[in-house]
């Protein structure tokens, strides 16, 4: 162990007289002492000197370097693929019987001196064993292991990839490859031969769709090997045929599009399938067909508005509502009394109800009767005061103090980690185009929360002009001032995004359902493969609001055949739950959680799932050869194919990836992170003070 020096900026010629000092003064406290020993008074001098010196070091941060050499094994990591296209017999490649031969071949247990780690190659990354190879994983993200490998590049030599390099989830590697600076060997199993096959390759839809909607579905298909011939290509729901079209193609190798539209009717989770019709001298029928899933909600949201004034705010407003499709906007403009432009709707069951501007006493239309059970938003247009509306106490949160008008300005009370109404784009209000507003205001509804209050002459006040509130199910806005169409149609594109955006969250917000469950249960995700074992993750809060961690929560799981199997859910603490449920059939699930605590049922919740056959592993089942090439090449490794893979350690033993690596391990001491150092201190100073008892000096 070597001395390094001091940290510190004093230089050695200090520390030396300041040492030197403190010798003197431990020399000048004993020199007056004559009726003791000579030898006495030059240990006191000494002890007490040295312990002075010793802690004026210790505070210098001396510290001290070592270091130590040896060697050690290379570590090499293993990936290996357990995508279901691994396990396809195909060409020379015998699926997993190939597979196995290959890793019995590379023989990782007889390679000496080696530490390898094994890893499975899926949608992600986990812990793995080659005895474990199954060709079971539903996907196959090649960028998962590639970053992985970057993160573990001070314990690893080198990389071998095992894989067919067909991608179906993640990012193409080959660009994050060339960032490791160690080198990637990649071994091709599978074959690159081109077979006579039809394919659904891909379908594009929306996840989430609304009852008495037309949804639009496109579907790729793709083939080889089939030119000058027409298939027919369907779109099915529980094996019924909804349309079908027929699909020509030209050349050996092509990518069709086809295009269905489809009217949703039944809200709930529904399965659909698009399959292409199978020739009889086609490779394999299983990547014919795709099954997937749509999330059908109870129709748009049903929006009213209703103006009972004459104004550019309502125009400017409505087309704002008209620019989202999942709003379905119903518009009434009074011309006086009851009469209104428009014919009056049908129906009254409406998501949201928009008041622009008050309506006067002697209005009297059932259009209202259900204000009390609907979010609502109130738009004020002027201070005009006429007769009391009888229902305004529903749509009124802020009352005004005057009736003195004055052109506005908005002061922002809440941010976007308060209140997501206000997650609004960046602007500066204070040259935004002004509103009208009366000067005075308070609130009067004690449950509701201002979000905005006015700034008069650019002198922030306190006076609420925006408001919310939600009380129940029901939620309500109430918003004072006029004149946004100047901000809506402003040259300022600031100013019309921040506008629109804000008209949009209030109406968002307002029309929405407070989520105030106590037990959410979902799947991970909407569709599962039969291989696959399918996921629900849940959470649980008790009456108080607070995270139960001692709830049971019970799952139902009913198989389109009804029949019913209960799990019980695992506890993960903090009020988390999760079930891994075991393989099931192709079908859709329906579940039914309730939970419980002790003879107390807290809450039920129910639920949809699907589990398919289908799997995009067979949709492309020819080996990526140029993808792992430059896998290996951008890395520095070298690229091999399962036939001649035991080559692979000629060629890490020529890079010397498999001799031992000589390893430094450094060492920085310091004695002031050492309490020995303090412990000589005080046997310095105590030594000194039994001497001192000893001859009784003060």
């Amino acid at each position: 162990m070597d001395f390094q020096g001091f940290q510190h900026i004093l230089p050695p010629a200090v520390i030396i007289i300041i040492i030197a000092a403190l010798f003197v003064l431990s020399w000048v406290s004993y020199r007056k002492f004559d009726s003791i020993p000579a030898i006495s008074r030059w240990a006191l001098i000494s002890l007490r000197g040295a312990a002075l010196s010793l802690l004026l070091l210790l505070l210098m941060n001396p510290y001290f370097y070592s270091s130590r050499e040896f060697e050690q094994n290379p570590g090499i990591a293993v990936f290996l693929d357990n995508s279901e296209s691994t396990g396809i017999t195909k060409g020379n490649y015998d699926g997993l019987s190939s597979y196995h031969q290959l890793i019995n071949t590379l023989n990782f247990e007889g390679v000496n001196d080696v530490d390898f780690k094994f890893y499975s190659i899926g949608e992600e990354v986990r812990d793995f064993h080659p005895d474990s190879i199954n060709a079971s994983e539903t996907q196959t993200n090649l960028s998962a292991p590639v970053l992985s490998v970057l993160e573990m590049e001070e314990q690893i030599q080198a990389v071998i990839i095992i894989t067919d390099g067909i991608i179906t989830f993640g990012r193409n590697p080959t660009v994050t490859a060339s960032n490791s600076s160690i080198p990637l060997y990649t071994i091709g199993i599978g074959d690159t031969a081109n077979v006579k096959d039809i394919s659904v390759s891909n379908v594009h839809t929306n996840a989430t769709g609304y009852t008495n909607t037309t949804h639009i579905i496109e579907a790729e298909i793709t083939q080889t090997g089939f030119a000058n011939t027409a298939i027919n290509v369907a779109l099915l729901s529980e094996d019924e045929v909804l349309s079908e079209q027929q699909v020509s193609f030209e050349t050996n190798n092509q990518v069709k599009k086809v295009r269905f539209e489809h009217d949703l009717k039944e809200a709930g989770l529904r399965q659909f399938e698009i399959r292409a019709e199978y020739l009889p001298n086609e490779w394999t029928p299983l990547n014919n067909s795709r099954l997937f899933s749509i999330e059908v909600l109870d129709s748009k949201v049903k929006i009213l508005h209703v103006a009972f004034e004459i104004h550019p705010d309502v125009k400017a407003i409505r087309s704002i509502i008209r620019q989202d499709e999942n709003n379905d906007l119903t518009t009434l403009t009074s011309i006086g009394g009851n009469r209104f432009i428009e014919e009056l709707p049908n129906e009254n069951d409406f998501n949201l109800i928009i008041i622009h501007g008050k309506p006067n006493s002697n209005f009297d239309n059932n259009i209202f009767t259900s204000l009390a059970e609907t979010p609502t938003i109130f738009f004020e247009l002027s201070r005009i005061q006429g007769n009391r509306f009888s229902q305004l106490e529903y749509l009124q949160l802020i009352n005004p103090r005057t009736n003195q008008i004055s052109q506005v300005t908005l002061n922002q009370l809440l941010n976007s980690n308060e209140q997501p109404i206000m997650e609004l784009p960046e602007v500066n209000l204070s040259e935004a185009p002004p509103l009208f507003s009366p000067l005075r205001t308070q609130i009067s509804a004690p449950l509701s929360t201002p979000l905005y209050s006015i700034n008069i002459e650019n002198v922030p006040t306190d006076f609420p002009v925006i408001a919310i509130m939600e009380q129940g199910n029901i939620r309500r806005s109430h918003v004072i001032p006029w004149g946004w169409f100047r901000m809506i149609q402003s040259t300022n594109r600031q100013n019309r995004n921040y506008a629109e955006t804000l008209i949009s969250n209030l109406v968002s917000w307002t029309s929405s359902d407070p989520d105030n469950r106590k037990l959410r249960v979902a799947p991970v995700k909407q569709s599962f493969s039969t291989s696959e074992t399918p996921v629900l993750n849940g959470s649980l809060q008790n009456e108080r609001s607070e995270p139960e961690t001692e709830g049971i929560i019970e799952v139902q799981i009913e198989s389109k055949d009804k029949e019913t199997r209960t799990f019980n859910m695992e506890n993960s603490g903090n009020g988390n739950y999760r079930l891994n449920l075991p393989q099931l059939s192709e079908g859709l699930y329906k579940y039914t959680a309730t939970a419980r605590k002790g003879a107390r049922e807290i809450e039920s919740q129910k639920g949809e799932f699907l589990v398919s056959n289908t799997s995009s592993e067979f949709t492309n089942t020819t080996r990526n050869d140029a993808l792992l090439q430059s896998v290996a090449k951008n890395s520095g490794g070298v690229f091999f194919t399962f036939e001649n893979a035991e080559a692979l350690w000629d060629t890490l033993n020529t890079a010397n990836v498999l001799q031992k690596q000589n390893q430094t391990i450094e060492k920085y001491s310091y004695p002031v992170q050492n309490i020995y150092w303090f412990i000589v201190v005080l046997f310095l100073l105590g030594t000194e003070w039994f001497i001192r008892k000893y001859y009784s000096l003060p």
